[in-house]
């Protein structure tokens, strides 16, 4: 599997997300895919907004410490595909630790594809848990440096 930069797309990334609920965020990033052409035909925005909201009713992806990083594997996404979002004011997002989401990175891929997909939620994941990355993505001024930034931590 590639590296998470390399499937980052500047244009899949929002710096102040409007919504105000967990499946508001998921719809703008879903929004974003879609806007970018990285959805296919087959279902569009409502059915993959409905496959990531069905996986966070088993357990939150709301991970604690101000990140969420909501996946699923679902019909109509061709390839792994990352959309990120921030929010200064927060999301509720069901987090482990009851604290909003600033920070959230929907993953999604076509089903079968278990196993590069893991692997980018694991690096991603691992990216997201250093603190001092987690604030130096939050003073982020633009989506170009958000790519940079991650491709600089991966090397």
């Amino acid at each position: 599997m590639g590296r998470i930069s390399d499937i980052m797309d500047p244009r899949c990334i929002q710096l102040s997300l409007a919504a105000r609920s967990k499946e508001g965020a998921v719809r703008e990033l879903v929004q974003m895919l879609a806007d970018a052409g990285k959805l296919d035909g087959a279902g569009g925005i409502d059915c993959c907004v409905a496959a990531v909201m069905e996986r966070e009713g088993l357990s939150s992806t709301g991970i604690g410490r101000g990140i969420a990083i909501p996946h699923r594997l679902a019909a109509g996404v061709g390839a792994i595909v990352i959309a990120a979002g921030r929010s200064v004011r927060g999301i509720p997002f069901d987090s482990v630790d009851g604290k909003p989401a600033h920070l959230i990175f929907l993953i999604m891929g076509p089903c079968g594809e278990n196993s590069g997909y893991l692997s980018i939620l694991g690096a991603l994941s691992r990216l997201l848990n250093d603190r001092e990355f987690f604030e130096t993505l939050m003073r982020a001024e633009g989506v170009l440096e958000v790519v940079e930034l991650v491709a600089e931590r991966e090397r």
